[in-house]
């Protein structure tokens, strides 16, 4: 077992960053976020502190919301209530009730994968942008404002729900962009044929006498550039792994089925089907309850029976062997303490993902303080080790500690971690501030008046 008090890794050695999967996100109009769209960077490694209901999980909406939208079938209709994200009907959603306001959800973003041959290189940063509208005379989605931003060179149209652009880009800087493109893709790598179903398109482009059958160049750009930036988008989402802040205890038994298992649920619901799917991942999530302290190894039981197997299918149970007991005991994992059932999900995804983004909401529920603080060597390993982007929702003094001293330590670079302060403006908007870290693990401004002062109240003595 690995000391508690040992840093993630060598501090004679900062492992190199990888450039995140998502490099910033655009909010505005949802909850407590005003209409005109606020741009929040993130880091490798980002958390999010603020008081409650001050718009923190409403920040982790913006990918939960963009998921569960681009993947349907109507992609240019926002989906407020699913799977990993439900806030309600639109108007309980919008900022101050107002139907009149458009929700606006995005995300900047590299290329996913920089060797890909594209429209578009894969050294220009995208942004992508929704500003989903109501129809309140219908009672039903309106248009939808998207935002195109390529280093600086940007456009907005308006898109109907069927992916039709009903209205015209007039933006001199926009068509010169494109027809440079074009020439640059003539030039570069031609290409043969168009996909006949673009995401995005004119009106025009679709008629048979239209730019694109005439061989329109620019139109030709226009349409390629749409059908790569909604597959790079798609992309990007797909590879997001979300944990609610509360998850479900394991049930006593779980069924199994021939789906190749690359993520436990919102709720950590499938962690049992993960770790049956994945043997050699148990290894793992044991060797980490063994830092962690936990006191338990996971062991995957399946039916030895054909009988079984026949009559009742093919299922898994997740148990726990106690390795405090002597000789160790196998139990249940509903036998043991709630904050089992809490980290396991977050061990098990931080392990098996890559490349991709953790998207987790207050890991610190039901766990005491130091496995709190030892979440964050977790959280580092997956950034490190496996090339994941981790995003984090908490209110854990412990956690954010442990990170500012792996900076202190040299184990993470200070520019791999992002925290973000998010509170309300005296109009009641939600604010996001970032503070800024320096290479000695200490915030250079100190926290927001107020926040986690209660620790020095209690150890101070104050009396009321």
């Amino acid at each position: 077992m690995v000391a508690n008090n040992e840093p993630a890794s060598s501090p004679d050695e900062v492992p190199a960053s990888r450039p995140p999967l998502i490099d910033h996100l655009v909010i505005g109009g949802l909850k407590s976020y005003a209409q005109s769209p606020t741009k929040v960077p993130l880091a490798p490694l980002t958390l999010v502190f603020g008081p409650n209901s001050a718009g923190k999980s409403s920040l982790l909406s913006t990918l939960t919301l963009l998921r569960q939208t681009v993947v349907s079938d109507k992609p240019y209709h926002l989906r407020t209530r699913g799977d990993l994200a439900d806030v309600g009907s639109f108007r309980l959603a919008v900022h101050q009730h107002d139907p009149a306001t458009r929700i606006t959800l995005g995300i900047g973003f590299p290329a996913p994968d920089p060797d890909a041959t594209t429209w578009l290189g894969s050294s220009v940063l995208r942004e992508l942008s929704f500003g989903y509208g109501w129809d309140e005379s219908r009672e039903r989605p309106g248009d939808t404002l998207v935002g195109i931003d390529l280093d600086g060179i940007a456009t907005e149209f308006l898109v109907d729900g069927d992916g039709v652009v009903t209205a015209g880009q007039d933006d001199p800087q926009w068509d010169d962009f494109l027809a440079s493109l074009a020439i640059a893709r003539e030039v570069l790598d031609p290409i043969a044929s168009m996909p006949s179903q673009p995401i995005m398109r004119r009106s025009d482009d679709a008629h048979p006498a239209g730019p694109l059958a005439s061989g329109d160049p620019v139109a030709a750009a226009r349409l390629g550039l749409g059908v790569q930036l909604k597959a790079e988008l798609s992309e990007v989402l797909s590879r997001i792994a979300y944990l609610g802040p509360i998850r479900a205890r394991p049930e006593r038994s779980a069924s199994l089925s021939t789906t190749a298992y690359h993520y436990v649920g919102p709720e950590g619901e499938y962690t049992t089907e993960v770790l049956a799917d994945n043997p050699s991942l148990v290894d793992e999530v044991n060797a980490w309850f063994d830092r962690l302290g936990l006191g338990y190894q996971i062991r995957i039981v399946t039916p030895t029976s054909d009988e079984v197997s026949v009559t009742a299918g093919d299922f898994a149970v997740l148990g726990l062997i106690d390795v405090r007991d002597d000789p160790p005991s196998l139990v249940s994992s509903r036998a043991v303490g709630y904050g089992i059932s809490q980290i396991t999900p977050i061990v098990v995804q931080s392990l098996l993902s890559r490349d991709g983004m953790l998207l987790i909401e207050q890991p610190e529920v039901h766990i005491h303080p130091r496995l709190q603080a030892q979440v964050g060597d977790l959280l580092i390993n997956s950034v490190q080790e496996r090339g994941n982007q981790v995003l984090v929702e908490t209110h854990s003094e412990h956690l954010v500690l442990r990170l500012l001293r792996r900076v202190r330590e040299g184990v993470l670079d200070p520019k791999d971690l992002s925290i973000l302060y998010v509170d309300l403006l005296a109009d009641g908007a939600a604010h996001v501030r970032r503070l800024d870290v320096d290479s000695d693990g200490d915030l250079v401004e100190g926290w927001p008046g107020g926040f986690f002062d209660e620790r020095l109240e209690e150890v101070l003595g104050q009396r009321w």
